[in-house]
């Protein structure tokens, strides 16, 4: 049972006092009713050097929504302690190493008020490696690596490269399966840990930032800060 079905939350900002939905790691997806951030170096690019932006767009670099705020979630997002009915991310968390991972769950554990939901999707690592040793295809660890963003098939030149190795993480820097996680997140403190699939929270507010195309064949996470 969600926070709004307990009755605590009524609204985005409503609820257990004044609750909000955190997505963090938000790309181009930013629902009104949520506080989404973003620490992608394109968008902190466009938001404090407004000069760069029209060279950024021609170079393909996306418009960012207006509501997103900057924020990276291993220094911490400007959340109050205990003020989040529940907060999601999408392919995110393979993007950290695990110190980085570890105190990202902290500052999440933190954010949320007691009973709130901590909801995300990753690659699944045990799928990728079931794909990979039941194929006899003879590029199957090739594929196997740049599906995981393991591999790199090009290093990239000038600019992008410099921007790559100074602020960018494309690449995946720690995989997980379900087992790993689940005690990871044990470990933290979260309980009612399960396997999620898309839509199966009631809460109407998942609906809004959820992506069939960045669910399939992935691994889906959900948990609770204990009430």
């Amino acid at each position: 049972m969600s926070i709004e079905q307990n009755g605590a939350g009524n609204s985005a900002r409503g609820g257990l006092g004044d609750s909000v939905y955190v997505q963090f790691g938000c790309g181009l997806c930013a629902p009104a009713t949520w506080r989404n951030f973003d620490a992608g170096p394109a968008f902190w690019m466009q938001r404090n050097l407004p000069v760069l932006k029209p060279a950024l767009l021609k170079r393909g670099f996306p418009d960012y929504p207006r509501n997103i705020e900057y924020g990276d979630v291993i220094k911490g997002l400007p959340v109050a302690p205990g003020s989040a009915a529940a907060v999601y991310c999408s392919h995110v968390l393979e993007h950290l190493a695990l110190d980085e991972f570890r105190t990202t769950l902290r500052h999440v554990f933190t954010y949320l008020a007691p009973g709130g939901t901590f909801r995300f999707v990753l690659p699944d690592l045990e799928g990728l490696i079931r794909s990979y040793a039941n194929s006899s295809d003879a590029e199957a660890s090739s594929r196997f690596m740049r599906e995981s963003y393991l591999g790199v098939d090009a290093q990239g030149r000038g600019t992008s490269r410099l921007l790559k190795l100074l602020f960018g993480r494309s690449a995946h820097l720690w995989m997980w399966d379900e087992k790993n996680m689940a005690y990871e997140l044990a470990d933290a403190g979260f309980t009612a840990i399960r396997r999620a699939r898309i839509g199966d929270n009631p809460d109407p507010h998942f609906a809004e930032v959820e992506d069939a195309g960045r669910w399939e064949n992935c691994l889906g996470m959900e948990c609770r800060r204990p009430g």
